[in-house]
């Protein structure tokens, strides 16, 4: 592993090079501005997700309350939990009876 005197040497020549020739000045300005260009797309698509996600779970609430689609009508629940009771308790009754006999 080179040592850090050695690093900052390479470090230096290399800025130097860079300053000096155009060329790379153009390559090493190409690499910062995609490394730059993809670290701020990859903010955007995280905003866009987030609010995606904020649509998909409010959107349905928030159009209900402003009055752009109808509340859903409440289901009649009981006569469906009746006969469920009902084949619940004949169920047990007919059980039953196999049993003691």
């Amino acid at each position: 592993m080179p040592s850090n005197a050695t690093k900052l040497r390479v470090g230096a020549k290399g800025a130097l090079a860079i300053a000096r020739q155009p060329i790379l000045r153009r390559f090493v300005t190409r690499i910062v501005i995609r490394r730059k260009a993809r670290g701020q797309i990859e903010r955007l698509v995280d905003v866009g997700k987030t609010a995606g996600e904020i649509v998909v779970i409010y959107g349905p609430m928030a159009a209900e309350v402003l009055g752009l689609v109808e509340p859903p009508k409440p289901k009649r629940r009981a006569p469906a939990f009746a006969a469920l009771i009902v084949i619940g308790a004949g169920a047990v009754y007919v059980l039953n009876r196999s049993r003691s006999d």
